[in-house]
């Protein structure tokens, strides 16, 4: 009761506080009148297109209360019982990957990597700190930076901090991410450089989930921390570090110099986005900044990752594991493995449509990449060359057909091989008409993630040669407004999974996955609504299990008070997906296998959040979990890790600018 006082005391405080400043601005989406513009990009890495200029949603209250990384409108994943650590999504999608695939990474969420930092426009210093905590002493703390240092050279940083003691014994989590990013663009605009540095830690407590499902769902004892769990003396440290160096060398005229200002927005993901070739930095004599549309170039990029993963026990024999190979005192299960890459690229196009930059566009590179992996016991070294090609013609604005292609030589993933076309219609944007419509079709023969072809640790040993896995994906969707439909069917020809004792093993034949899905999110004067929907199934679902259905819908009600010096956002959030046997969790592997003890699903998760932005800030109130104990307590995602009971949670977002 203190402590729900105390809470409700600081949120008091700080509206009034953050009222006593001036006010002013017109609707709950647009920027506050106390804001500057700030613009972020993300380097593409290998295709073109991933590189669109988006404006920071600084003031943006819809979806504010999303404040874990892992959860959103169609972000869907099986959490292990707390924040920051691992989960598992509900729903298939298949993810290409161009680096040493060494491992299902369930922690992508947290993680600061070269395709999600972002590269800031920010016309003046710009910073944002955001604070929120919760039941189990559940924290997390974040710091953005970006300046622009002088004509051409800005630099900015971002800090992610996330630490929870959980509910329940040893189930903390600790994870801290920064990332420093700077770009040059020279006075001619011919040459440019976008570098950055990274470094990311997590530490887990592992506890394997509580003995005794049924004492949970039973409530026969309420005292969280009372309950018996599997492991005692489990940890899990991850560490993931490196640098990127992107060099561009322009060539033919500046598009800038002759088109300005044309913009579209992305009303799905309440972002804006410019389009081709329009940074807007001609308003402002003396800004200069690397144009992420930009084509006609060449580039170098030099990648260094260095990943450093640690499982420890000092009570190996307490029962948890089925085999003990090499010490029956102490784990210690460590695995290093680093990669440099160098990769050249040419990118040139012809031509002017609507909807893109050049009529035709190509892109066409090699990447070359030498890897170390060891362990305890083990050295190996690798060298891989990959040739890539990319293509696009637009025809007149009315369609744009897209394709890809690539090919691996070299071990661990000797063969590998992609090749996809895309098609868009119309090739530019036409939400406010009658839409656009995608299609694409994908064939990619992928040799396993290398955690499946080799691995040696004290309780898991195996080396395999599965051979190459083929997925064939198909995919159509279509957008307008503020609406989105799709249908995805996959077809995976000798699939790799962990069985049910967490063992690799090779599915025999053919599994195929449908997929329908929709997403909304549409306002009528002050209610607003958004909404995700999946159904999907599996052909053999005693290798693939997927939920059937599941979704979030979240209600909103969103009212301008004291002249507008306010605005309030309040409502309702629905989380659900069907019952399956959801996979389990193997913390000596950090990764998932299948089991067929329990049924997980079957049931609601509600929030009810208030959201408030005044000006500069943004605070949230959350009720996580609202229905908690009126339904039962068959509240468990993952096996074994029960989801946290009802608990409140603070935070508040705050811009500062000069």
């Amino acid at each position: 009761m203190r402590r729900f006082t105390l809470i409700l005391t600081v949120f008091f405080i700080s509206v009034c506080g953050i009222l006593a400043q001036d006010t002013g601005a017109d609707k709950e989406d647009q920027q506050s009148p106390d804001t500057a513009s700030v613009f972020f990009f993300h380097a593409d890495q290998r295709w073109p297109g991933a590189s669109a200029l988006y404006r920071t949603a600084d003031t943006l209250l819809t979806g504010f209360q999303f404040y874990d990384p892992a959860e959103g409108t169609d972000l869907l994943n099986a959490v292990n019982g707390n924040i920051g650590l691992a989960y598992k999504p509900m729903i298939f999608k298949h993810h290409g990957s161009s680096g040493f695939r060494f491992t299902p990474y369930n922690f992508d969420a947290y993680l600061l990597n070269n395709a999600n930092i972002r590269y800031y426009h920010s016309f003046i210093p710009y910073s944002n700190i955001a604070y929120s905590f919760g039941k189990g002493k559940e924290q997390l703390f974040s710091v953005t930076h970006s300046q622009h240092l002088a004509r051409g050279l800005s630099l900015g940083i971002d800090l992610r901090i996330i630490n929870s003691v959980g509910l329940y014994n040893r189930q903390k989590s600790d994870n801290s991410s920064v990332a420093i990013q700077g770009q040059f663009i020279s006075d001619n605009e011919r040459y440019a450089v976008l570098a950055n540095y990274r470094n990311n830690r997590f530490k887990w407590r592992e506890n394997g989930g509580i003995t005794d499902d049924s004492a949970f769902i039973s409530n026969t004892e309420t005292d969280r921390k009372r309950i018996a769990t599997r492991l005692s003396n489990a940890d899990n440290l991850i560490k993931e570090s490196g640098f990127q160096i992107n060099q561009y060398y322009y060539f033919g005229r500046n598009p800038r110099l002759a088109e300005r200002n044309k913009s579209g927005i992305d009303t799905l993901q309440g972002t804006v986005k410019t389009g081709p070739d329009s940074l807007m930095q001609s308003t402002l004599p003396g800004k200069l900044f690397f144009n992420p549309e930009r084509t006609n170039f060449f580039r170098h990029t030099f990648t260094y990752t260095r990943n450093a993963l640690l499982y420890t026990d000092t009570d190996p024999l307490s029962g948890f594991y089925n085999n003990i190979y090499n010490d029956s005192t102490s784990t210690f299960d460590s695995v290093f493995f680093h990669e440099f890459t160098n990769q050249l690229i040419f990118e040139g196009g012809v031509g002017k449509a609507r909807g893109s930059g050049k009529a035709v566009l190509l892109r066409a590179g090699i990447e070359h990449a030498f890897s170390t992996y060891k362990n305890d016991t083990i050295i190996r070294r690798f060298n891989r060359f990959t040739p890539f090609a990319y293509i696009s013609a637009n025809a007149f604005g009315i369609a744009k057909a897209e394709g890809k292609i690539w090919f691996s030589n070299g071990a661990p993933f000797n063969g590998d091989k992609g090749i996809a076309a895309m098609l868009t219609l119309p090739a530019f944007d036409n939400s406010t008409s009658w839409g656009n419509l995608y299609a694409s079709l994908a064939l990619d023969a992928l040799q396993p993630d290398y955690i499946y072809q080799f691995h040696a640790s004290n309780h898991f040993s195996w080396e395999n040669s599965f051979g190459q896995q083929t997925i064939l994906g198909g995919k159509v969707m279509y957008k307008r407004k503020y609406v989105q439909a799709g249908f995805n069917v996959y077809n995976l020809d000798g699939w790799v999974y962990f069985d049910e004792n967490a063992l690799p093993a090779r599915a025999e034949g053919s599994v195929a996955v449908s997929q329908f899905y929709g997403l909304a999110d549409i306002t009528l004067g002050s209610v607003g609504l958004q909404a995700f929907a999946v159904w999907q199934n599996a052909s053999k679902p005693d290798i693939l299990r997927l939920p059937d259905i599941a979704g979030r819908a979240t209600a909103t009600y969103s009212v301008a008070l004291f002249k507008k010096a306010l605005y309030l956002q309040t409502g309702f959030s629905l989380m659900y997906n069907t019952a399956f046997f959801a996979d389990a969790y193997m913390p000596a592997l950090r990764s998932y296998h299948l089991q067929s003890r329990i049924k997980t699903g079957n049931y609601p998760y509600v929030d009810g959040f208030v959201n408030l932005r005044v000006k500069r800030a943004r605070l949230f109130l959350v009720m996580k979990h609202l229905n908690s104990g009126l339904s039962g307590y068959n509240y468990i995602m993952v096996p074994s890790y029960p989801m946290p009971d009802r608990g409140l949670r603070f935070g508040v977002s705050w811009n500062f600018f000069d």
